[in-house]
């Protein structure tokens, strides 16, 4: 019988320990024994994503949830982006959004609801639906690098808008930009937007795929907003304060932080910390390779 990943243990045992993130755990804990929590009271916008919420990481969401209610105030991803281009970011804010629009992401889009926090989903509109076994594990194992999972059927994605959350796109089956054609870049971009906007109504926001700058392109950025697109976002690390001259939305450069939720919960504030301690309005734009 075919099987798909369900828990994030049998994740870990597939993707064995390794020297180097054994060193790496090693040098987050330590880090985060002097990690000050104080620094997440400073006014800023942090937008933070994940890829799945998997049955034993249910919980953890929850008391991540918890965890940063005490200090941040929970908005829209759309709202996020206003706060940074209207320059109002007054006090600590927080966002999420998800990528790759596993089926999971409904149960994490429930508990977000809980805290009345609202997320951008971002789906590739060429996996949403698809139930056949082989072309599932072939587009994890070939683009994600992943386990097969179960993905969302347009149904569930409409059902995410329902319930207040955002949809945005991650291309259609999770293009590499740094490694596409001009032409190609442009064919996905008008592609997936017209399927979106089909689907789900109005569309404004584009994640690229793996998220660092080096796989992405100024060929790229100009035919996500040539296509439609409003924002786009990357997956550097970094929170976003007040800009110091006036922000377009083409030119905002939007920071997400990857977390996973089986991470240690110290690990997973560090990074939050540390984005706060040296939050620079140079983060709300593109590295000057990006002109």
């Amino acid at each position: 019988m075919d099987r798909f990943m369900t828990r994030y243990e049998d994740l870990k045992r597939l993707k064995k320990t390794t020297l180097r993130s054994y060193a790496r755990d090693l040098a987050l804990t330590g880090l985060s024994l002097s990690a000050s929590e104080k620094y997440l009271d400073k006014p800023r916008v942090q937008f933070l994503y994940i890829h799945h919420v998997f049955q034993d990481e249910e919980k953890r969401l929850d008391v991540l949830m918890r965890k940063l209610a005490k200090q941040h105030q929970f908005i829209s991803y759309g709202d996020a982006i206003e706060k940074i281009l209207s320059g109002i970011i007054d006090k600590p804010y927080i966002t999420f959004s998800s990528d790759d629009g596993l089926k999971n992401n409904l149960r994490a889009a429930e508990i977000l609801n809980e805290y009345n926090a609202k997320a951008c989903f971002f789906i590739n509109p060429g996996i949403v639906g698809e139930t056949r076994f082989d072309k599932i594990n072939s587009f994890c194992n070939e683009i994600l690098d992943f386990p097969p999972v179960e993905f969302l059927n347009w149904d569930e994605v409409n059902k995410l808008q329902q319930w207040g959350h955002e949809i945005g796109s991650h291309t259609m089956m999770h293009m590499n930009i740094a490694k596409a054609t001009p032409a190609q870049i442009a064919d996905d971009m008008a592609q997936t937007y017209r399927i979106l906007i089909e689907k789900c109504g109005g569309i404004k926001h584009f994640a690229f795929p793996y998220g660092r700058f080096f796989h992405f392109s100024e060929v790229g950025r100009k035919a996500v907003f040539d296509a439609g697109f409003s924002t786009c976002a990357t997956a550097e690390r970094g929170c976003h304060i007040n800009p110091t001259a006036p922000l377009t939305n083409r030119e905002l450069c939007i920071r997400r932080d990857h977390t996973v939720l089986g991470w240690d919960m110290r690990h997973i504030m560090y990074f939050l910390i540390n984005n706060a301690k040296n939050a620079s309005a140079n983060n709300n734009l593109y590295p000057d390779t990006f002109k």
